[in-house]
This record gives structure tokens, C-alpha cells and sequence, in this order.
């Protein structure tokens, strides 16, 4: 098995026939839900990245974590509005966001040579209550080396007891956050290496992808809330407009964008252009949330009144060139030809009158 699914996140998580896993607390939130680390150690995710597709009826969400850990194994429980399907996301695709919003140059020509340099700036201007059991499996499969479980409950209390029955250990806290997204009629998405299966949980993790229905584009952060450590979120969001947030975790704060614009599949990576697959607008959002108890929602999205373009800008200085020759060179011999010239007429005005003089 490549090495790249081998260290996708482990996610664990007993679901049907799913083994069952000893887990200890703390339980670690991440933006995106809760992460619990194996016994024996710790772990958490220092960075955060995602990239959200909605088209109007349905949202993909491929995840990304960048983690400190000492664990093999983990629990990570993620709420979504509907159930989800998901699979194995594209480990390409941040690093093709990130170049879509790299910093474009601003060029200032000068005339003279001189040291060059360079500044940066910013420019831009309810489904129904699940019947019993109270605990619900809705689907248990493999994909890969992974098994998937998504699972539905109206009740966080049975909800939580279900948890903790098959040997995770949510803090009380979190548990009672469950509720937030039970009383909505949420589902709960659950993925985990199948048995006899290793991954390394430190470092950058791959990502992982998925798809459900959805009425607006939604970002699942209120379980953060629990984290114990500042939260870098970065939350891309594709649709066929830009989108402004509408909620924002912490009410009141809405956080800035910090780039948008629309994605041109021909200048796209493959999996940027794939996941976009047709016109579609990107905004990107990058926040740091320095004190997570303060988050009550979670991000949701809605189009803008525009289709403003924002893209981080530095400026650049060139060397002004006329048909690829610097300008101050064609300026120079100019000159030099003018001089030329004048001290050529003065020489023959002088020698004109001299021939003059002798002559009478």
C-alpha cells in the first residue's frame, strides 16, 4: 500500500461490526469535530485546512490536519447535516490552492539601475428524529484500508452513552456539545483504519473527502469549543459566486477573507479543477481563533453581492525596457549622438569660417 495511504488520518471509531478501541481523554476538538487520542499519549492539530465545494444541492468537504502526536490511534467523531459518503481526498489539492492564491506582483518600472526590492501587501477590497434504536448505524463499509461509519441520533445523552459503551471517552463537555447538532436532526461521520492497520498521526496528515446533501454551505465548528489550544482554521470555499460568512464561530467576528477569485481549469492543478468542475468562484478564509470557548457556531456561507476579485499583492520593480532594451540605454546613446552631431556642426561652422578668413 502506498505510503500516502498509509498515513492518512486514523480515524477510530466502533460503528456496527467495527472493533472496538480503548481511548483516553482529553479529548482533543479540531475545527472541523472532536478528535480523541489513544491511550497512552496526545495529540493535537495545529493547523487546519479545508476546501469546501457547493453547488446548491450538495457540499464536498476534503479535510486536512496538520497534528503533534505520539499516538497510533485515534477517535475522530465529525457532525454533518446529512450522511455522507466519503473516500480518500487528493493530497494535491491544498498545494494547488495555495498556488491559486499566491501573490500576484504589482510591477513599478524605474529608469536607473538599482538594487531591486520588494514589499508585500493585502489588496482587495432538519431531517426528522431518528427512530430506535436511539443510536443509529446508517451505513458501515470499507473503502481501502479504511472503515466508514455514518451514524444518526436525536438523543446526545444515548448518543454519548453509545460512544463510551463501545470504549470512547468524550469529555463531558464535548458529549454535552453533541446536542447542538443532534436537536437539528445531524448525522455523525466515523472513519477508521480496519484492523491490523498502522499510520503515522504526526505531521500532515492526508486528506480526506466528503460529500452530502445540503441546502447552504456549512462548516461544522462548534465542537470546537472544547479545545484547550488556539485553533488555525482555513476554510476555501468553492461555489458559483463569492461567498461572504454568513455565521461565524464566534458571533460578531466575522472574519476577513484573504483571497478571491474565479478558477480558470486551464491555469488550475488537475485536482483543484477537477473538484471545481465548471465555473466556480474561490474564496478563501484564514483565521486563528485564539480563544476557542468563545465559539457558538459554525461557519456558514452565503453568496455575495458581488463577484469582487481579492488577491495579496506585492510590489515588483523592473527595469524599463523599449523592445527589450533597457530604456535608459537608448536615452544615453541618444544623447551621445546628439552631442556627437552638435560638436560635429560646431567643428564645421568654426572650419567654415576659418576658410572664410583666409580666404579674403
Amino acid at each position: 500500500m502506498r505510503r500516502w495511504v498509509a498515513k492518512t488520518l486514523t480515524l477510530a471509531l466502533a460503528a456496527g461490526g467495527l472493533q472496538a478501541v480503548w481511548v483516553a481523554d482529553p479529548a482533543w476538538a479540531c475545527g472541523c469535530g472532536a478528535m480523541i487520542p489513544g491511550s497512552g499519549g496526545t495529540m493535537s492539530v495545529s493547523r487546519e485546512q479545508a476546501v469546501v465545494r457547493f453547488d446548491g444541492t450538495t457540499e464536498d468537504v476534503v479535510m486536512r490536519f496538520s497534528t503533534h502526536s505520539d499516538v497510533t490511534d485515534a477517535a475522530w467523531v465529525m457532525p454533518v447535516p446529512n450522511q455522507a459518503t466519503v473516500k480518500l481526498g487528493d493530497r494535491d489539492l491544498f498545494d494547488e490552492v495555495a498556488g491559486a492564491e499566491a501573490p500576484v506582483a504589482v510591477v513599478h518600472h524605474y529608469f536607473w539601475p538599482h538594487g531591486s526590492s520588494a514589499k508585500y501587501s493585502v489588496a482587495g477590497g432538519a431531517m426528522a428524529a431518528a427512530p430506535p434504536p436511539a443510536v443509529q448505524v446508517l451505513s458501515d463499509q470499507r473503502i481501502g484500508e479504511f472503515e466508514v461509519a455514518n451514524l444518526a441520533s436525536a438523543d446526545p445523552a444515548a448518543l454519548g452513552a453509545w460512544l463510551n459503551q463501545h470504549r470512547f471517552t468524550l469529555k463531558d463537555s464535548t458529549a454535552a456539545r453533541l446536542a447542538a447538532y443532534t436537536s437539528q436532526g445531524w448525522k455523525f461521520v466515523a472513519v477508521r483504519l480496519a484492523t491490523g492497520s498502522t499510520a503515522d498521526l504526526n505531521g500532515v496528515l492526508d486528506p480526506i473527502s466528503l460529500s452530502f446533501p445540503a441546502e447552504s454551505a456549512v462548516y461544522p465548528m462548534r465542537l470546537s469549543a472544547g479545545a484547550t489550544t488556539a485553533q488555525n482554521v482555513q476554510v476555501s470555499v468553492l461555489a458559483p459566486h463569492r461567498m461572504d460568512v454568513a455565521n461565524s464561530p464566534v458571533p460578531d467576528q466575522a472574519p476577513p477573507s484573504v483571497f478571491g477569485d474565479w478558477v480558470d481549469p486551464s491555469k488550475a492543478g488537475p485536482a483543484l479543477a477537477s473538484l471545481a468542475a465548471g465555473k466556480m468562484f474561490l474564496t478563501v478564509y484564514d483565521t486563528t481563533f485564539a480563544d476557542p470557548s468563545l465559539i457558538t457556531q459554525d461557519y456558514a456561507f452565503a453568496p455575495a453581492h458581488s463577484d469582487w476579485v481579492q488577491h495579496s499583492t506585492y510590489d515588483q520593480e523592473e527595469l524599463l525596457k523599449v523592445a527589450g532594451i533597457p530604456a535608459y540605454l537608448i536615452v544615453l546613446v541618444a544623447v551621445l549622438l546628439v552631442l556627437a552631431l552638435s560638436v560635429g556642426w560646431v567643428w564645421r561652422h568654426r572650419a567654415s569660417r576659418n576658410l572664410s578668413v583666409r580666404t579674403q
